[in-house]
């Protein structure tokens, strides 16, 4: 009979030796690595889930607006042409309104055109009178000098009233239209004479 080999490990019978490979075994972690990756995955997933949905609604929402705004315009296109036909009738009106205030609107103000007179006025003229009448105006004064000094001096009193800048372009017209002897007594090579200016407004006649 042949004898039987001892066991080398000596081991209770209630042990065995575990022959697995533990690198293939499962992990026995509570929480383990495919775990951790798969939770990530689908949070990511999770979140643009989310993102797209909001997305979807915003955009939703505005297109409920548009349409809405579009809508109001429709309903409001009436009212808005009745608004734009009376603004033209209002732009109309007040084209005509400036046209007949240009008409009608006074051109010379006889307060200030007494006193651009007095401005340009030479310090021997002398101003007497200033008459309205449908024609224009005429300026009545006297002048004490000499009939050939008086008729320069004259003279250059209606070209600075032509070239002034604030009685010249309203008239059309200014003239000396008379130059006479008032009648005065001399002195010494002075004697008074009698002068008429008319200026004509433009748009007359």
């Amino acid at each position: 009979m042949s004898q039987e080999q001892p066991d080398p490990l000596a081991l209770d019978p209630r042990w065995h030796v575990d022959c697995r490979i533990e690198a293939e075994l499962p992990e026995d972690k509570v929480i383990g690595k495919r775990f951790i990756i798969h939770a990530a995955f689908v949070a990511a997933a999770l979140s643009a889930l989310t993102y797209t949905g909001w997305l979807g609604f915003v955009t939703l929402n505005l297109r409920h607006q548009i349409s809405d705004w579009d809508q109001r315009i429709k309903d409001n296109r009436a009212e808005v042409r009745e608004v734009q036909g009376m603004q033209r009738d209002y732009a109309a009106d007040s084209v005509k309104i400036d046209q007949a205030h240009q008409l009608v609107r006074p051109q010379l103000y006889v307060s200030r055109f007494v006193s651009d007179l007095g401005r340009t006025r030479p310090e021997k003229v002398a101003i007497d009178t200033i008459e309205w009448n449908d024609s224009g105006i005429v300026v009545r004064g006297s002048v004490r000098e000499s009939s050939e000094r008086a008729s320069r001096l004259l003279a250059g009193y209606v070209e600075v009233l032509r070239k002034d800048e604030k009685i010249g372009p309203i008239f059309r017209e200014i003239v000396l239209t008379d130059l006479d002897r008032g009648g005065g007594a001399a002195a010494g090579n002075a004697e008074t004479l009698r002068y008429e200016i008319k200026l004509t407004p433009k748009g007359t006649g």
